[in-house]
């Protein structure tokens, strides 16, 4: 069986805005394993107040519960494998993130997860992102599709990956679980191949269809029998895993016409919001 990687997800209990319980991530843990995925990597919220601590204390409740969460897995002989990471909120701080533990996935120091504010756009983020490629650090930007400024900025994300930047998309986008805008979005970046991994940002059982990424992946290989879908959800989550290189397109964004794919947008949202199509969002519960 091919191994299902999940590497964006907030399974751990009582560390941020995910699992509430250790009950909670156990129901998380036992979805994930009857929809196949195998391997999971969790990736709790490190804030500016988090990345600014010296000492990191947050770090070390997160890995104790990590720990407790791995006893009951083999309590009850799940078959996953659980791992650790960081999803990165964008500050200044973000090139430290090979000097702190589990702020890079694995603890590897290769890769890192970073996410933008929903709202509002960086800024000094080619800098910050190119002072961790000097460290042989790669960035994964976390679900480019759900800034609500992606178009004004899509520019810039495109130069970031020129520069070597991973983009991952939420297998909850793919479903139009955030609405219809995001889900125009990541099958546009999935099609143009400018995905390098698709992951759930489960946060509960239910929200977004919880570890939804086996239901997108479905979707996606209905639509897009040409794709190898299982790129972005197997070999290249398990290299981001193991910190080896992947095997992509040097210059994905000469493909990405900014200009024109946003004319394309308007004219199906035109479409969408005269028909009343595809307005589904999700909230958390």
């Amino acid at each position: 069986m091919k191994r299902i990687v999940d590497i964006h997800n907030h399974y751990i209990y009582d560390v941020d805005d995910g699992s509430k319980s250790l009950e909670m991530s156990m129901e998380m843990l036992r979805q994930a394993a009857d929809r196949g995925i195998t391997d999971i990597v969790a990736t709790p919220h490190q804030y500016e107040i988090d990345q600014a601590d010296p000492e990191h204390k947050r770090q070390e409740k997160i890995i104790k519960h990590f720990k407790i969460l791995q006893n009951e897995v083999k309590k009850e002989n799940l078959p996953i494998t659980l791992y650790l990471g960081s999803e990165l909120y964008f500050t200044p701080l973000i090139s430290n993130a090979p000097n702190v533990p589990y702020f890079t996935y694995e603890d590897k120091k290769k890769y890192a997860l970073i996410e933008f504010s929903m709202n509002w756009k960086p800024s000094n983020h080619d800098l910050l992102f190119y002072s961790l490629i000097e460290q042989d650090c790669t960035p994964v930007l976390a679900h480019p599709e759900r800034y609500v400024f992606f178009w004004e900025f899509a520019d810039e994300i495109m130069r970031l990956v020129r520069m070597g930047t991973l983009l991952q998309i939420n297998g909850g986008s793919l479903l139009g679980n955030y609405g219809v805008e995001a889900q125009y979005l990541s099958h546009l970046l999935l099609r143009k191949g400018l995905a390098h991994a698709i992951s759930s940002d489960a946060h509960n059982p239910e929200w977004c269809d919880g570890f939804n990424l086996p239901l997108a992946v479905e979707m996606c290989k209905k639509k897009y029998p040409d794709l190898n879908i299982d790129e972005l959800i197997s070999d290249n989550p398990w290299k981001i895993l193991q910190g080896d290189t992947l095997d992509i397109d040097d210059e994905p964004t000469y493909h990405f016409n900014t200009e024109l794919e946003y004319k394309l947008w308007r004219r199906y949202e035109l479409k969408h919001k005269l028909f009343g199509l595809g307005n589904k969002i999700k909230r958390p519960k």
